[in-house]
């Protein structure tokens, strides 16, 4: 057993020694078999799984939005519809619809207001003053004369007057008309430079709604037998606003078919047509008159109404359909005085009648609507639906008027009466014997961005700014509209209407003519974007555009407002 394992041991030693040798050990003779070649396999694809991905929406822009235009500031009226008249010879203004009162001014002897009503123009002493109606603040516009019968160009920018050396005795008369208008003389100022014109002697000047043309009574330049005073042979002149172009619209001659004077000119609401008053002298017991009616190119007269004494200037309403007189009789028969010397007529310009006269009956323009006694002064509230007159205190319309019932000339009160002329209410009392009265536009909108600025009335609409410098309001069918003008070339008389072919297109237009501001203005006819026919204005200079308009039908009548909101734009 022992030598068993020996043996196994040395034999482990000997197979040990025999794998260190440096001779290569002798193959042994094993079978020659030949290599297993391992083939190679097709590995497996192997696609990698990729981690899942949400399929796009279609890419929608988020919209910027635009930036926002600024939008205008506007600023409320600050006053409303105002009667005007004078009280100890101050100037007071009432509100018809609360009787709020204010005073505006002093020792007032004539007083005019502006188309648009933001302005007043107050002859006192010897100066002529400008009220702001908004602020009350005032400027002296003339100094150094005695200024009655003022007038408005409908643009605001020129002021009309009459000068003489003494001041005029009032109420006028035959005499005391004829004493002031034989030395006065008629003048413009631009009140943007303060610039003057003299047109010539005489007296009563007004601006026709279009603002080229001015009507003036000449200086009476005779005298007639037994009198003396220079109260015969004088004329009606139109003259265009440069004070040229002067021709005689009536005249008269103290003959029997012409008069002693003609006087008062007043242009009708659309300035197609003059109104003015005849002065036949004393026939039948009273100096007679006659209202006329004339083309104001001329043509045939058409006698309105028949009057005693001396006439004030006719008063047309709004819309030009009725014709309000008041007569001051002061000649009466009678022997009456004060009140009851005066009367009021009201006349609807349809059709005709017939009137007894001293020369027979004749046939006069019209429908006469109605007569109240007493009545000194009137005026046409704004939209036509009322007048106010001034009577005497405690008036009663029914009162008989060949009674002498009211022959003092202390303050008298304020009435509104229809447009019939139908007395309806007092207003006020302590209002100065035969005072002027104007009934005044309530205050504008003021709609401003920037320098850009419009002015309408209340009751429009402003639309919303959508370019830089515009601006709109409409009411009514009635529109204004500003707006800065990017290629000033087209600025000019004959492409002016390419830069407001979006609000307007133009059929007609008249050649622009340069203001005293220095812009330009032209009227014309056409389209409204929505297709409706239209007149209107066109103010501009060189950047901006200014469009006022209101229907064909209505701009006529409304031309002196149009024009005015035009010039109340900047």
């Amino acid at each position: 057993m022992v030598l068993c394992r020996l043996s196994l041991l040395c034999l482990l030693v000997l197979v040990g020694c025999t794998g260190l040798g440096t001779t290569p050990p002798t193959q042994s003779s094993l079978p020659n078999v030949p290599p297993t070649v391992a083939l190679p396999l097709p590995l497996p694809t192997v696609v990698p799984t990729l981690p899942p991905t949400s399929t796009p929406l279609a890419s929608t822009p988020t919209p910027i939005p635009p930036t926002p235009l600024p939008q205008p500031v506007v600023l409320a009226p600050t006053y409303s519809e105002e009667i005007l008249f004078l009280r100890g010879g101050s100037l007071v203004a009432i509100d018809p619809s609360s009787n709020q009162e204010r005073v505006l001014a002093n020792n007032v002897r004539d007083v005019a207001i502006d188309p648009t009503g933001r302005h007043i123009a107050v002859a006192s002493n010897q100066i002529i003053s400008l009220i702001d109606r908004s602020s009350g603040a005032a400027q002296t516009l003339v100094s150094g004369r005695i200024a009655y019968g003022l007038s408005w160009a409908p643009d605001g920018l020129t002021l009309a007057y009459a000068a003489a050396p003494q001041p005029p005795t009032l109420p006028f008369d035959w005499m005391q008309w004829s004493n002031w208008c034989a030395t006065a003389t008629v003048y413009l100022i631009d009140l943007p430079t303060l610039n003057e014109l003299t047109i010539g002697s005489g007296c009563d000047p007004v601006f026709a709604s279009d603002g080229r043309r001015l009507a003036f009574a000449t200086s009476p330049s005779a005298q007639p037998s037994s009198l003396n005073f220079p109260g015969q042979t004088n004329a009606i002149r139109l003259v265009n606003r440069a004070g040229a172009n002067a021709w005689d619209l009536a005249t008269a001659n103290g003959s029997t078919g012409l008069g002693y004077l003609v006087y008062r000119p007043t242009w009708l609401p659309d300035a197609k047509m003059v109104a003015y008053q005849r002065f036949f002298g004393y026939q039948a017991l009273v100096d007679l008159n006659l209202t006329m009616i004339t083309d104001s190119s001329g043509g045939t007269e058409n006698p309105t109404l028949i009057g005693t004494g001396w006439l004030r200037p006719p008063a047309f309403s709004p819309d030009g359909r009725y014709v309000a007189s008041v007569e001051y009789n002061f000649s009466d028969a009678r022997g009456f005085s004060g009140y009851d010397v005066w009367s009021f007529a009201l006349v609807e310009l349809v059709g005709q009648r017939s009137e007894a006269s001293p020369s027979g009956n004749l046939t006069l323009l019209g429908q006469l609507v109605t007569k109240l006694p007493r009545i000194t002064s009137a005026a046409w509230s704004p939209n036509g639906n009322n007048l106010v007159v001034l009577a005497p205190a405690n008036w009663n319309p029914t009162d008989n008027p060949n009674d002498p019932l009211y022959s003092f000339t202390t303050p008298g009160e304020l009435w509104l009466l229809s447009s019939g002329g139908q007395p309806q209410q007092t207003v006020n009392s302590n209002v100065d014997y035969a005072s002027p009265l104007i009934w005044a536009y309530e205050g504008l909108v003021t709609a401003q961005m920037g320098s850009a600025m419009i002015r309408y009335p209340a009751n429009w609409q402003l639309s919303p700014v959508t370019n830089n410098g515009e601006l709109v309001a409409t009411g009514n069918g009635r529109f204004i509209g500003r707006r800065t003008v990017a290629n000033p070339a087209l600025l000019n008389g004959s492409t002016w209407m390419q830069t407001v072919s979006d609000w307007v297109s133009v059929t007609q237009a008249n050649q622009p003519y340069q203001m005293p501001d220095g812009s330009y203005l032209a009227t014309f006819t056409g389209q409204a974007a929505d297709g409706s026919s239209i007149g209107g204005a066109a103010r501009f200079d060189t950047t901006t555009i200014i469009i006022s308009y209101a229907s064909a039908s209505a701009w006529p009548n409304e031309r002196a407002f149009g024009i005015g909101l035009a010039f109340a734009a900047q």
